[in-house]
C-alpha cells in the first residue's frame, strides 16, 4: 500500500504528459475512484466502530447514572458496618482536632414541655459494663442473671454506652426525673449530637440517661438501686480522679442557674483544683455525677457521599443486636 501510494503521483503526471487534459481528467476521476474507496471503507469501518463504542459508552453512563445515590435494592446488608464501628473510625480521625469531643445533647423541659440543648464533652465508652446493667436501664429488669444469651449480646453492646459527667444540680437532672416522677415511659429519652467537622459525618444518637451517684445509679428519688452499685460507684470514683483540676472545682461552685454572687471574696471556700492542703484529690462531692448514655437508635449520615444509615438496637424473643438499614439522605 505505501509503494502503491507513493507511485500514484508518478503515474498521474505521465498520464498527463501523453493525454488530453479531458481524457486525462477522466483518467483521473477512474483512478481516484479505484484507490479511494479502500481508504473510505477503512475510515467508515473505524468511524462506524469509534461511534458504535461510544453509543455504548453513553449507554452504560447513562444505565449507571444516579445509583451511586441510591444505592442496593436491597438495604439490609449482614455486611454493613455498625455505628460503633464508624464513630471510632471518626474519633480517631478527629482526635487531634480541638473540641472534636464537644457533643449536644437535649432534653425536655416537663413544665412548659419545650426543648432544652447543652454541649457536654464526651469521656470516652465504658468498659467492662455488666450487660445486666444496660437490662436494667433499657427493659427495667433488674432481677434476671445473665444467661448465656446474655453474655453473647454483652459484646455486641456494652463497649457501645457513652460516658460524660454533669451536675446533681443541673436542670438536665430536674428535666428528666420529672418525667420519672410522673411514671412516664422512657422519661430518660434523650438525644445526642455529635458533628465531625473532618470527616463531614454526623451521628445523632438516641438513649436512655442514667445518673450514677455516691451509691450508684440515681432512681427519681436521688436513691441509688442496682445489682450493680460497686461497678458504678468504682467507675465514679475513676472518672473523679481523671478530671482536671479546674473542672473538679465547679462542683463546689454556688448552684447554677441562680444569680452570680459579686461580693469580694465569697468564693474561698472552694478549695482549689479540688484538692486538700496536702495536694491530694478530695473525695468525690454528692453534686458530682457520672452521666451514661445508652444509645437505642443511630441515625448517621455522611455529607458528599450522601450516604445515611440508621442503626437500631433490637429486642427479639429473648435475644438483642443491633440492626442496619441504609436509608436515603
Amino acid at each position: 500500500n505505501k509503494v502503491t501510494m507513493m507511485a500514484m503521483p508518478l503515474l498521474l503526471l505521465s498520464l498527463r504528459q501523453l493525454l488530453p487534459v479531458s481524457s486525462f481528467a477522466a483518467h483521473q476521476q477512474a483512478a481516484a475512484f479505484t484507490y479511494l474507496p479502500r481508504i473510505t471503507n477503512r475510515q467508515t469501518s473505524s468511524t462506524n466502530s469509534c461511534a458504535s463504542r461510544k453509543m455504548t459508552s453513553n449507554n452504560n453512563n447513562e444505565q449507571q447514572q444516579g445509583l451511586g445515590d441510591i444505592g442496593d435494592n436491597n438495604n439490609i446488608n449482614p455486611d454493613m458496618k455498625t455505628w460503633k464501628e464508624r464513630i471510632d473510625i471518626s474519633i480517631a480521625k478527629s482526635r487531634k482536632v480541638r473540641g472534636s469531643n464537644y457533643v449536644q445533647i437535649s432534653t425536655i423541659d416537663y413544665e412548659t414541655m419545650e426543648p432544652r440543648c447543652r454541649t457536654v464533652v464526651f469521656r470516652g465508652f465504658m468498659k467492662d459494663l455488666p450487660f445486666g446493667a444496660v437490662e436494667e436501664v433499657l427493659l427495667g429488669d433488674s432481677t434476671q442473671e445473665e444467661d448465656d444469651s446474655s453474655l453473647s449480646s454483652s459484646g455486641k453492646y456494652t463497649d457501645c454506652v457513652m460516658k460524660m459527667i454533669t451536675d446533681l444540680r443541673s436542670n438536665k437532672v430536674s428535666e428528666v426525673k420529672s418525667f420519672q416522677t410522673t411514671g412516664k415511659k422512657n422519661g430518660n429519652t434523650v438525644e445526642m449530637v455529635w458533628w465531625f467537622p473532618k470527616s463531614s459525618e454526623q451521628y445523632r444518637i438516641r438513649g436512655n440517661l442514667q445518673f450514677i451517684g455516691n451509691g450508684g445509679p440515681l432512681t427519681n428519688t436521688n436513691d441509688a438501686t442496682s445489682n450493680h452499685n460497686d461497678y458504678f460507684v468504682g467507675e465514679r470514683k475513676q472518672q473523679w480522679g481523671n478530671l482536671s483540676d479546674m473542672a473538679r472545682e465547679q462542683f463546689y461552685w454556688d448552684n447554677p442557674g441562680i444569680p452570680y454572687c459579686s461580693v469580694k471574696g465569697h468564693e474561698q471556700g472552694v478549695p482549689p483544683g479540688g484538692r486538700d492542703e496536702e495536694g491530694k484529690v478530695l473525695p468525690v462531692p454528692d453534686s458530682f455525677l457520672l452521666m451514661l448514655l445508652y444509645p437505642t437508635k443511630i441515625d448517621y449520615l455522611k455529607l458528599g457521599e450522601n450516604y445515611r444509615q440508621i442503626d437500631e438496637w433490637k429486642w427479639e424473643g429473648g435475644e438483642s443486636r443491633w440492626e442496619q438499614l441504609r436509608m436515603n439522605p
